[in-house]
């Protein structure tokens, strides 16, 4: 009888090591073919700066460092708009280089900056140092030409950061948010579970994003079917009761926004956020929100990341749709903000 029973156990774990196993093998002939086309090697290896292409023509590029600081400074060889624009990747751990250069290329000056994982900087997204940015606006006072117009711009984790400065950093001129968050979020090391940022040596008080879903989110790591965290970050702001302690007080920044969304963002809710932020700061803020895009205008809605498959949200054509519209609009409000005339 014992015997029968162990055998029968035995057989649950071999079918259940055999479910898992076809399971993985069939997710991953169906989504490693989707994903980003054409994406940077960096994003591979956001810390190695060889994979960093600095010899193009036109641009002066130069790897800067300081205290905190880490990142490209990169100078057109005409200037042709007054300011600096700097720009910050999300959790991918990138400066945005691409967005970066294009834009050096129309001639503004650019400052691409790491924020985490850089020798200089904490290994993790986890308490980030607010203060960096008087690094930044140290270094942009001098080692830039005409610095009387500030710009900065972020994407998902950046665009937090980039809100969080704004409203703490009167120099701030302007800020451009992708797929954002008005709140605070726990940072990205659950090692050391903390804020994504600090300000004086303390962490600053966070939405906690550990989900009662996470045996479901276990689950499909197993199986590598695709992960939305949006549920996750939606909780965490629904359920906590102290969540005004933890929004972002964009109403206290002078700066001008430009906040662009999409509706079917599966990673969080950026076009809930965007639509708080503008409602806390309505005078300066511009809102567009793509209805079928998703977290990144770009790809089909799912993307590889260490071993795991994601999913963003939105579909090729509207993410390519959404990506378009969103570059005009961006190079238009850029040229009437950083115009000379």
């Amino acid at each position: 009888m014992i015997i029968a029973v162990c055998l029968g156990i035995l057989l649950v774990i071999i079918l259940g090591v055999l479910f898992i196993f076809i399971m993985r093998a069939v997710h991953n002939f169906k989504y490693s073919s989707q994903g980003i086309a054409n994406t940077p090697d960096y994003y591979a290896n956001p810390s190695k700066l060889s994979l960093y292409k600095t010899d193009i023509a036109g641009l002066t590029i130069e790897h800067v460092t300081g205290d905190y600081l880490n990142g490209f400074r990169i100078i057109p060889d005409n200037i042709t708009y007054k300011g600096i624009i700097v720009t910050f990747g999300g959790s991918d751990g990138t400066p945005a280089y691409e967005q970066a250069v294009q834009l050096a290329q129309e001639g503004y000056q650019v400052l691409a900056l790491f924020f985490f994982g850089m020798p200089n900087q904490h290994p993790t997204l986890a308490e980030v140092p607010v203060e960096y940015y008087q690094e930044i606006e140290s270094y942009i006072s001098q080692h830039f030409s005409q610095p009387d117009m500030i710009t900065v711009i972020g994407t998902s984790k950046g665009a937090e950061y980039a809100l969080l400065l704004a409203s703490l950093y009167d120099s701030i001129d302007n800020v451009v948010l992708y797929a954002p968050s008005s709140h605070i979020y726990a940072g990205l090391d659950f090692r050391n579970y903390s804020s994504s940022w600090s300000q004086n040596n303390k962490a600053l008080p966070y939405l906690d994003v550990r989900s009662e879903n996470s045996l479901k989110l276990f689950y499909n790591f197993l199986i590598k079917t695709p992960i939305s965290y949006y549920h996750t970050y939606k909780q965490a702001l629904d359920k906590d009761k102290n969540s005004e302690e933890k929004r972002i007080k964009v109403e206290k920044t002078k700066a001008n926004l430009l906040i662009f969304a999409g509706a079917k963002d599966a990673m969080w809710p950026s076009a809930e956020s965007a639509k708080l932020i503008a409602k806390h700061h309505p005078k300066q803020t511009q809102v567009i929100i793509y209805k079928e895009a998703g977290h990144l205008f770009a790809g089909d809605g799912i993307i590889g990341s260490h071993g795991i498959y994601l999913s963003v949200g939105g579909n090729q054509t509207a993410n390519e749709a959404a990506k378009k519209d969103s570059d005009q609009r961006l190079k238009e409000q850029l040229n009437l903000w950083h115009n000379y005339g």
